[in-house]
């Protein structure tokens, strides 16, 4: 009898010989593996392969297709590959005048960063090289209308800024932390506006308060401390009304504080701190300077972290 040549669909094109006589026959049409069969079942009905070889053949070929992609970590989680932290861009101001008719800010409060708890031994007491919380703002509204108000948004305005490093390195090392809500560029420009957007509800004749963690994208140098004057008003009911915050000074990724090496205070000026011993002109000068550019930015009217207060008054 003739035997005819038939392409299996769902095969690949394999070929496989039918005797014409044997079309109906149950034996042939059992041994025949089908098109719907998974890979190992195919592999255990080759001669001599037992379930436990397919399935090493099987494991064999999986890792050789592996080890052919070098990406292949990239492409079981997506392709996604791990971005840097970006900044926030600057956005249009407000053109709508300030309302403080029915919802007000009671508060600002400006905490200083503070080392967190290692993971490991939640309850031991952080050590030197602990990583640091970020900076964050509070701010307290009230609502006295008669109806819901939703803040929506936050703008964040800078009114100065500066960066400062450390004139003379006790020879400690601050860690950063990483993970911010509000991440400002190291350098952003006088009079840039941040939008930070929230969702903050507060009913009728209700008081609420919320917090803004600070960081910055990136630190111009190990020992640097990034210094922002920051203006907050608050938008509300779709950014048709702005409710003026107040003015912070915010320290990131650190603050500063008497004995740093950041800057010239009474001690240094009384000379009852005497660095001619161990100090150069160089590290006086940049002590000096960085005293200069504090008083600038501290100003008068801003609100200060405990650490920032208690410095302001011994800068010389």
């Amino acid at each position: 009898m003739p035997s005819t040549s038939l392409m299996a669909p769902g095969d690949g094109g394999q070929l496989m010989e039918a005797d014409e006589g044997d079309a109906g026959d149950d034996a042939s049409a059992a041994e025949r593996p089908s098109t719907r069969d998974g890979f190992l079942q195919r592999l255990e009905r080759q001669p001599g392969l037992t379930a436990l070889v397919a399935l090493a053949s099987f494991a064999a070929l999986f890792v050789g297709v592996l080890a052919a992609v070098p990406d292949w970590r990239d492409m079981l989680t997506g392709g996604e590959k791990s971005a840097a932290v970006q900044p926030l861009r600057p956005g249009p101001s407000s053109t709508y005048s300030a309302d403080t008719s029915t919802v007000s800010a009671l508060d600002l409060v400006v905490r200083d960063p503070v080392p967190l708890p290692d993971p490991a031994s939640p309850d031991a007491a952080p050590g030197p090289d602990a990583t640091l919380g970020p900076p964050t703002v509070e701010i307290t509204v009230h609502n006295r209308g008669a109806r819901r108000t939703v803040i929506t948004r936050v703008a964040v305005t800078v009114e100065d800024t500066a960066v400062i490093s450390q004139c003379a390195s006790q020879g400690n090392t601050v860690a950063v932390s990483a993970s911010y809500d509000v991440v400002l560029p190291p350098r952003p420009s006088v009079g840039d506006v941040f939008r930070v957007p929230v969702s903050q509800q507060q009913e009728a004749d209700e008081a609420d308060r919320f917090a803004l963690r600070f960081g910055t994208s990136e630190r111009a140098t190990r020992t640097a401390v990034h210094l922002y004057r920051l203006r907050f008003d608050l938008e509300a009911d779709g950014s048709k009304t702005r409710i003026p915050a107040g003015t912070a000074v915010v320290t990131v990724p650190d603050s500063i504080s008497d004995g740093d090496g950041y800057f010239w205070n009474d001690d240094h000026e009384s000379g009852r701190l005497d660095l001619s011993r161990v100090a150069t002109e160089e590290t006086v000068a940049c002590l000096k300077g960085n005293s200069t550019t504090l008083k600038r930015i501290l100003g008068t009217d801003a609100e200060l972290s405990p650490d920032l207060a208690e410095a302001k008054p011994h800068l010389r």
